[in-house]
């Protein structure tokens, strides 16, 4: 029993990666790093914008907040400035820095993207935080989201793409708690 309830805590762990902080009210845990296996997911293309690897980490127990990773590569330059999906209340595009000793996660509200550079949202680094699920993420769901762009000119894009909730970093752990209270 001791077993099953050690193996379910660190199943129940899941979302971005490393050891960050929300701050002291937060009530995140993390453990060890992520050691993620590549997929061949299909390219979605739009608008000069290829989106590649779009992932979501699934949920368990009554985890109400997770993660979604993908690869943008735009053929000019423009900013990544929001998401949003219909599978949360929230979804914001996060950055992890080092804070001293301390992994810490804030919302990046733009993120500069240069011509023909792939910018990778990964466990770790950039990404996107889906919180206040409205439902459990189950592996091999198709979660839908919408990337908003700004171009160097004012002018706005928005990209739908699809991301498959996959098991794709088993090493890497998150909580948030059953509450998942995000202050920011």
């Amino acid at each position: 029993m001791i077993h099953l309830a050690v193996l379910s805590a660190a199943v129940a762990l899941a979302a971005c990666s490393e050891h960050h902080d929300h701050g002291a009210e937060s009530g995140h845990s993390h453990d060890a790093p992520a050691v993620a296996e590549q997929a061949a997911a299909p390219a979605q293309v739009q608008d000069g914008i290829s989106v590649q690897n779009a992932w979501v980490r699934p949920t368990v127990g009554e985890q109400d907040a997770t993660g979604a990773y993908l690869t943008i590569t735009s053929q000019e330059p423009m900013s990544l400035v929001g998401v949003a999906t219909p599978a949360a209340e929230i979804a914001e595009v996060h950055e992890m820095k080092m804070d001293g000793d301390i992994m810490r996660m804030r919302m990046a509200e733009r993120i500069e993207m240069k011509a023909g550079e792939p910018l990778e949202l990964k466990p770790g680094g950039y990404h996107v935080m889906l919180m206040a699920l409205t439902a459990p993420v189950e592996v091999g769901q198709e979660i839908e989201l919408s990337l908003q762009f700004e171009k160097a000119d004012g002018s706005k894009i928005e990209m739908p793409v699809k991301a498959v909730a996959s098991q794709k970093a088993a090493g890497d752990h998150h909580s948030h708690g059953g509450g998942g209270d995000h202050k920011h």
